[in-house]
């Protein structure tokens, strides 16, 4: 999770990727920040509040709690003043899982999604803690297959609500709450700069000025990372060609994945990639 900032802008967060770790009691956000990754917190006492896409949102203690970073989000006073576990799951991998109850959609479109209270999840997230620290393939391959079945059971909880903007929300967040979206929604898709603006009823240059300065990159990076991301499962996950991996993640050919993907896994090729994180086959 982003620190506290002086800035009175929004913090951009690179992509985070898998990501499971012990988050101890870290107080106020001064700023609201994004990550284009779905998060978990699992808060082991009390609670605190997120001012997330405009309004106040509790999280307790005891709840496996979803919510998606690409919307602009900070803690409220006191912030976080008990220790959890949390998680980044890259969005791609999260679309890919086509999960019921259109709790993909839900979360895109700004719900945070909070289980019953569970001392079994708490377990479950140790252990997920323990086997993220593992250098065994196997171990963490096992981990992911758990993760996407908690969420499964997750997205059987009821949609809540629609929660009422807060007063005095700003409105440059609510528009790249919209952009964020329809990125994700469609990154997979031949996209332009005036596709996005005309979607979301801005001038080009003008959402090209504002993304950059409220997310922290350029709308093209930001793009990219999913599509990065969305190849990464699917070569963990899946035996599909490497060209094939490239079109299927939105990219038009073989030359712009591969340089794409060696910037975003510090030079890594797509099939270094793959034999890093599966299992070696039983022989």
């Amino acid at each position: 999770m982003a620190r506290a900032s002086t800035s009175p802008e929004i913090v951009h967060a690179e992509e985070m990727g898998f990501r499971v770790w012990q988050q101890r009691a870290a107080g106020m956000m001064s700023a609201p920040h994004t990550h284009p990754d779905i998060e978990v917190n699992y808060l082991f006492n009390g609670s605190f509040s997120y001012l997330h896409g405009g309004s106040i949102i509790p999280v307790e203690a005891g709840r496996f709690t979803a919510l998606w970073g690409g919307i602009p989000h900070q803690t409220v006073t006191p912030g976080i003043v008990s220790d959890g576990i949390w998680i980044t799951l890259p969005l791609a991998w999260f679309l890919q899982w086509q999960l019921p109850h259109a709790l993909a959609e839900r979360l895109l479109e700004g719900e945070i999604v909070s289980s019953a209270y569970s001392t079994a999840d708490r377990t479950a997230l140790e252990r997920w803690l323990e086997d993220a620290a593992s250098r065994d393939p196997a171990r963490r391959r096992a981990m992911l297959l758990e993760v996407e079945a908690r969420f499964h059971r997750l997205a059987l909880i009821s949609p809540e609500q629609k929660r009422r903007r807060e007063p005095g929300a700003s409105d440059g967040v609510g528009q790249m709450a919209r952009v964020t979206r329809f990125i994700a929604r469609n990154y997979r898709e031949p996209l332009t700069v005036q596709m996005i603006a005309d979607d979301v009823g801005l001038h080009a240059k003008y959402l090209m000025r504002v993304f950059k300065k409220q997310c922290g990159s350029s709308i093209w990076d930001y793009l990219t990372r999913l599509r990065v991301s969305h190849a990464q499962r699917l070569l963990i996950t899946t035996d599909m060609k490497v060209l094939d991996v490239a079109m299927e993640s939105g990219f038009s050919s073989g030359a712009p994945f591969y340089a794409a993907f060696a910037a975003h896994t510090r030079g890594l090729r797509p099939l270094d990639y793959r034999g890093q994180h599966r299992p070696a086959p039983l022989i």
